[in-house]
């Protein structure tokens, strides 16, 4: 069995965490909803998409992220947002993607719950970054990406109130933060 097989396999059979145990999740003081794709490109090799945001942007500007944003009112589930917002920032169709499924929502520290979105792009695809919103397109090995030896994470005290910040570095490219949060969720939840 190959890497991309075993991956949806575990992705499929194993359920997310229900407790959250990364971050809480307070439903209540959630600002919006929010939806990340993990666009996995089906390569020999298969690889997991990032991109780097603009310097100019107003919101986590220079920020290595997934492509995806904040839930709009015609967007009628999570699913179309996170395909609405991977088609405005990096050109990939809705009907590009396989989507596998979903991961339990995240709530980041803007207020955000932010839901990962998991889904499969041919090798073939071609994507290219809106200069407006996308400073650099990148890929990261899948087994590398989701292999715990090369996630960490220290703890911060924010106003009193300690979290868990979560980092990850592959070759020039500082993950860290929500990105990284989501990546360490996702490779737990394939142990």
């Amino acid at each position: 069995m190959n890497t991309l097989d075993n991956f949806i396999n575990r992705f499929q059979l194993i359920l997310p965490d229900p407790t959250g145990s990364i971050q809480s999740i307070n439903v209540g003081r959630a600002k919006k909803s929010a939806a990340v794709l993990l666009a996995i490109i089906c390569k020999p090799e298969p690889t997991l998409l990032f991109t780097k945001r603009t310097d100019n942007l107003h919101l986590h500007a220079s920020q290595i992220s997934f492509p995806g944003g904040a839930q709009e009112h015609n967007d009628h589930s999570l699913i179309e947002t996170a395909l609405r917002e991977t088609y405005e920032e990096i050109n990939i169709l809705p009907d590009q993607v396989q989507i596998l499924g979903k991961m339990q929502p995240i709530k980041s520290h803007s207020g955000y719950l932010v839901t990962p979105i998991v889904g499969l792009l041919s090798a073939k695809v071609s994507y290219y970054r809106n200069p407006a919103e996308v400073a650099v397109i990148f890929e990261v090995p899948l087994e590398h990406a989701v292999s715990l030896t090369h996630h960490h994470s220290i703890m911060i005290n924010n106003a009193g109130d300690k979290k868990r910040l979560f980092f990850y570095r592959y070759k020039q490219y500082l993950i860290w933060g929500l990105t990284a949060a989501i990546l360490n969720k996702l490779a737990l939840q394939l142990i």
